[in-house]
């Protein structure tokens, strides 16, 4: 009695594990989706209170899709303020060819908290800030996003200085390094609502530090807002 086999049927082709269906790291459209649910979700809710389940849910994804693209909820925020901050800084960017004098009002406007994006950000800074004092390992990363937005400030006094358009009191770098210090200052008690320092406060005092460090006009740096 010969006994028949019945062919195999065929194999469903395996997905990857871990990646739920619609994460493909190709999209950048999805994590970007993910990422502007997260900035949405921790400025309602703060960091602390913010679950994963959260920012899936303002992304319009699955709790797994947001896992394939971060590992941890540390890396959904430092991925958020990167991503916030860029969007700001691409602005400056696109100005790469105008006169230092025009770029760096165009910063020193966006470095002030106002209501939207420049304000979001800086709250996105503040939960950073205070997750790096228990987390120190995210310190690096806190460092490198820092760093960006140090080297536009040296970038556009140096080449102001070269062009002529600056006199500086100090060297480029020193300059810069005040200028970063003064907005970091300023922008958090901004954010918090002090009393004395409202978003056009510290616009008025942003420019005329500037003013003073590089010895322009202050009417050559009041414009952007």
């Amino acid at each position: 009695m010969s006994t028949q086999h019945k062919p195999r049927p065929p194999e469903t082709p395996r997905r990857r594990p871990g990646r739920p269906p619609g994460a493909d790291p190709r999209r950048p459209e999805r994590r970007e989706a993910i990422l502007d649910g997260a900035c949405r979700a921790i400025l309602e809710r703060g960091f602390p209170a913010t679950r994963i389940a959260d920012v899936a849910a303002a992304a319009g994804v699955s709790t797994g899709t947001v896992h394939y693209y971060f590992a941890t909820k540390d890396d959904v925020l430092v991925a958020a303020l990167k991503w916030a901050s860029n969007r700001l800084l691409a602005r400056v960017e696109e100005a790469a060819d105008a006169p230092a004098t025009r770029r760096l009002a165009q910063l020193l406007a966006l470095s002030v908290p106002s209501p939207g994006e420049n304000r979001d950000e800086y709250v996105l800074w503040i939960e950073l800030w205070l997750r790096v004092l228990h987390q120190p390992d995210l310190l690096p990363d806190c460092e490198a996003i820092s760093r960006r937005w140090r080297e536009i400030f040296f970038t556009i006094v140096r080449e102001g200085a070269e062009r002529g358009e600056f006199a500086p009191v100090r060297e480029p770098e020193e300059v810069a390094d005040r200028l970063v210090a003064l907005v970091d200052g300023l922008g958090f008690e901004t954010v918090l609502g002090y009393r004395w320092t409202s978003p056009e406060r510290m616009h008025e005092r942003l420019i005329a530090f500037a003013s003073e460090q590089l010895r322009v006009p202050v009417s050559s740096l009041a414009l952007g807002r």
